[in-house]
């Protein structure tokens, strides 16, 4: 199959990001979140640009954009990075920091006027977090572009993993992704990528649906949290020494081997591992300047994801109403015999027929009287070092916190609410530390009798 590199506008060589450090930012406190959200959050964050899942480029309308993209895709403070417009050569940009807000969801920093090549600096103006960059240019569509600001020095109680390697292995900007080409095939689809694109959709990759919901939660409960992306998990080695937990949201697919050590690693010491999607971890990367290349199943070179999460992905296009195993974390604030309607799905996870940990079931998919098959399962663990590993086991638990999944599933305000308060209970235990010191995984080998 003939190989397509998707390098758009300008060349690695020719592009100057800077991270050189600037001017020291004063340390966080410990309710820097807490008190961030009780600024005046801004409900105009969305105006002009309605949300478009990511990934759908055939199925936009052809009409004039501005859109753009940064050459990195997460700063820590005094570090820069440049903006690359397309469609226009200067814009008006909104920086906004996404977060609660007390329900809006986001507050305007500043607001500036730019031109393509503009570099952006993280000074101490701009707390960790996830921002979009809302572009606007008089008769043409608006677009965000998203970027991570990241302290790893500040003790966390959470690091949040933006999935930026999943967002650009789907993003059909210009025609391709690794998953369909021009013509919507999957015989053109391309064998590597390019950051150096804008995202499709309204530009903001898959935060949106797939991971906004959690920060919102976590940011409501006045969390403490380390903001990053997988090239900080792939390359940063310091990312994740002053956290309790890892999460990741509802679509975390592309792991580089680096990626993949760092979590082992971190588990090892006691770190929480929270996951709120499915087909986690499924195809290992590698990461070649600001491209994905070389693409493989984690479980083919002999470590399989199951290994690390407790269960694994084995169906796609599944719907199926979850059913709550226990009474316990994470489910206890729910009534007994709960059922969350159709949040199995798209894609979905199972230990059942792969050679894993022993993992306690805390919920699984709904079996029809005479169906015969395996059904998907949220499963839980802890490691010897004390470190719990929750897998939620669906891509569709995140997405449906707010009823914008990408499939056509659509969850009615019961099953919102429902997905809600386990996410905060979840969320609302990470600053205990390894979840092995006080919640028991009943397994196979210590079920209770």
């Amino acid at each position: 199959m003939v190989q397509i590199v998707l390098v758009f506008a300008l060349a690695l060589g020719l592009i100057n990001s800077t991270s050189a450090q600037g001017q020291a930012c004063p340390p966080l406190t410990n309710d820097w979140v807490a008190q961030e959200n009780s600024k005046l959050g801004s409900k105009e964050w969305s105006s002009g640009i309605p949300m478009r899942f990511s990934a759908d480029y055939s199925r936009r309308k052809n009409i004039d954009r501005i859109e753009g993209y940064f050459d990195l895709t997460s700063l820590r403070c005094g570090e820069s990075t440049q903006i690359n417009l397309v469609g226009a050569d200067q814009a008006s940009v909104e920086i906004y920091r996404m977060g609660y807000y007390k329900g809006l969801g986001a507050r305007l920093v500043e607001k500036k006027k730019i031109t393509s090549g503009w570099e952006f600096k993280a000074s101490n103006k701009y707390l960790p977090g996830q921002y979009l960059f809302k572009l606007k240019v008089f008769n043409r569509a608006s677009t965000f572009i998203p970027l991570v600001i990241s302290d790893p020095s500040a003790p966390s109680d959470i690091t949040f993993i933006s999935s930026v390697l999943t967002w650009q292995s789907y993003n059909q900007w210009g025609g391709s992704s690794l998953y369909k080409g021009p013509d919507g095939t999957r015989e053109t689809r391309a064998m590597e990528v390019s950051f150096f694109r804008p995202y499709d959709g309204d530009g903001s990759g898959q935060f949106q649906y797939m991971e906004f919901p959690i920060i919102k939660a976590a940011e409501k409960l006045g969390l403490s949290i380390n903001y990053a992306t997988d090239f900080d998990l792939d390359s940063k080695v310091d990312l994740l020494s002053n956290t309790k937990a890892i999460v990741l949201g509802g679509h975390s697919e592309y792991w580089t081997t680096n990626m993949r050590d760092a979590v082992e690693s971190a588990v090892g010491r006691g770190v929480n591992l929270i996951v709120f999607g499915g087909n986690t971890a499924f195809n290992r990367i590698d990461i070649t300047g600001f491209e994905i290349s070389n693409i493989s199943e984690w479980r083919t070179l002999g470590r399989p994801e199951i290994d690390l999460l407790g269960s694994q992905f084995f169906s796609l296009k599944f719907q199926r109403d979850m059913v709550i195993e226990t009474q316990q974390w994470p489910f206890n604030n729910l009534p007994q015999n709960s059922l969350i309607k159709g949040i199995f799905g798209y894609e979905v996870d199972t230990p059942i027929t792969f050679n894993g940990p022993p993992v306690e079931t805390i919920a699984r998919s709904a079996i029809l009287p005479t169906e015969k098959s395996v059904p998907a399962m949220s499963t839980y663990y802890t490691r010897d070092s004390g470190a719990g590993i929750l897998n939620m086991a669906t891509n569709g638990w995140v997405c449906a916190m707010e009823n914008k999944c990408p499939w056509g599933h659509r969850f009615d305000q019961v099953t919102q609410k429902q997905i809600r308060r386990v996410t905060e209970n979840v969320l609302r235990e990470m600053p205990r530390g390894p979840l092995g010191n006080w919640r028991t995984a009943f397994t196979q080998n210590n079920a209770p009798s």
